[in-house]
C-alpha cells in the first residue's frame, strides 16, 4: 500500500520515510501541500497520506478540506505541534481521520496507519459489494432490453469478448481492458425506453420511427451517468453510434472526441450485428462482414483500430462460431 507524506521539514520526512519503508510501505515525499494535492487528486491516488498542519501550497487542514468528500477514502493523518482541543476538534471537521503530535511516535503512527487500513478494507469491500448489485441490476435491464428487440442469443456475451480482445490487441491496460469488456454488455441498454412498436417493426423504419429509434443513445446514457463506477458504460452508451468521419448520432462527433471504448465497441457491434440472423435480415458469413466493413474504415471506424481488428479477424470468427445460442 502506498503512504504520501507532506512535510517541509527534510528531517521529518527522512524519519517518517525511513519508519515507514521498514514496515512495508510504499512511499511517496512530498516537500509543500501543492505538490500534495496532485498525487491526492489524480486518478489513483495513495489510499493514506501524512500530512503537516503548516506547508506551503495548501496547509494540511486545507487539503482535508478539498479531500473531504473523496471517494475513494483516503485515510489522512494529520501532524501537527498544536495540541489544544480547539485544533483536535477543527482538525477533524476538516476531513482529518486522526490528530497526531509531534514529536512522531512511531508506535502511536503505526496504530493509526493499521486503523485505516482496516476502515479502507471495509470500505473497498463494501463500494465492491455496492458495485456487484448495481451490475446485476443493470444487466438485468441490459438482458431487457436485448431480448426485446431481438431474439439474438448471446449478443452481450460475444460483444463483451470480442471488445475485451480488441482492447488488448490495442495494448490498452488490463484494467482498462476488463472495464471495456464489462461496460460494453450495457450499449443498447437504452432500448427498453423505446416503445415495441418501433423496437419490434419488421418493417423498415420511416424517417420519424428512426429518429426516435436513435434516441436509446441518450437514454441509455441518462440511466447509466448517475452512477460513479459505470461511467465508461454510459460513454459507450451515448456513443457508440457515433462515426469516424462525424456523421453518426447522438452528438455528431468525430475522431478522436469519440471515446476510445465507444469506438471500440462500434466496431465489435457492427460485426457481430452482420453475422448475427435477424428478423429483417440474414446472417452474413464471415468474409462477407470483412469486405464490407473494411469499406467504412476511416469514415464510420477508426482506421487505426480497424486495423487491428483486420490484423486478427479470425479470432473474432473464433469467438463468434464457439458463443452461439
Amino acid at each position: 500500500m502506498q503512504v504520501l507524506i507532506a512535510d517541509d521539514d527534510q528531517s521529518v520526512r527522512f524519519i517518517l520515510k525511513v519508519q515507514l519503508q521498514s514496515w512495508g510501505y510504499d512511499v511517496i515525499i512530498c516537500e509543500d501541500g501543492e505538490e500534495a494535492l496532485g498525487y491526492l487528486t489524480s486518478a489513483r491516488p495513495p489510499r493514506i497520506a501524512i500530512l503537516d498542519w503548516m506547508m506551503d501550497g495548501y496547509t494540511g487542514v486545507e487539503i482535508c478540506s478539498i479531500l473531504k468528500n473523496t471517494q475513494p477514502l483516503i485515510y489522512i493523518i494529520l501532524l501537527t505541534a498544536k495540541a489544544s482541543e480547539e485544533n483536535l476538534v477543527e482538525a477533524i471537521n476538516s476531513g482529518a481521520h486522526c490528530f497526531q503530535t509531534k514529536p512522531v511516535s512511531p508506535g502511536v503512527l503505526r496504530s493509526h496507519i493499521d486503523v485505516g487500513k482496516r476502515l479502507i478494507h471495509a470500505e473497498d469491500k463494501l463500494l465492491t459489494q455496492e458495485r456487484e448489485i448495481r451490475l446485476q441490476c443493470y444487466g438485468a435491464i441490459a438482458d431487457l432490453a436485448e431480448a426485446r428487440h431481438n431474439n439474438t442469443g448471446k449478443h452481450m456475451q460475444r460483444i463483451s469478448l470480442y471488445t475485451h480482445l480488441l482492447a488488448v490487441k490495442m495494448g490498452l491496460p488490463q484494467e482498462q481492458c476488463e472495464d471495456i469488456a464489462m461496460s460494453s454488455r450495457f450499449h443498447d441498454i437504452g432500448k427498453v425506453g423505446i416503445a415495441d412498436t418501433i423496437l419490434l417493426s419488421q418493417d423498415s423504419y420511416t424517417e420519424a420511427q428512426r429518429s426516435i429509434m436513435t434516441t436509446h443513445t441518450v437514454i441509455g446514457y441518462e440511466i447509466l451517468a448517475t452512477v460513479p463506477t459505470l461511467q465508461t458504460a454510459a460513454r459507450i452508451a451515448r456513443h457508440h453510434h457515433e462515426k469516424w468521419d462525424g456523421t453518426g448520432y447522438p452528438d455528431g462527433i468525430s475522431g478522436e472526441k469519440i471515446p476510445i471504448e465507444a469506438r471500440i465497441v462500434s466496431i465489435v457491434d457492427v460485426y457481430d450485428a452482420l453475422r448475427s440472423q435477424r428478423i429483417y435480415k440474414e446472417s452474413w458469413d464471415h468474409e462477407q462482414t470483412l469486405t464490407y466493413m473494411k469499406d467504412l474504415s476511416g469514415s464510420s471506424f477508426d482506421p487505426k483500430i480497424m486495423d487491428i481488428f483486420l490484423r486478427h479477424h479470425q479470432l473474432f470468427n473464433d469467438i463468434f462460431l464457439a458463443n452461439q445460442v
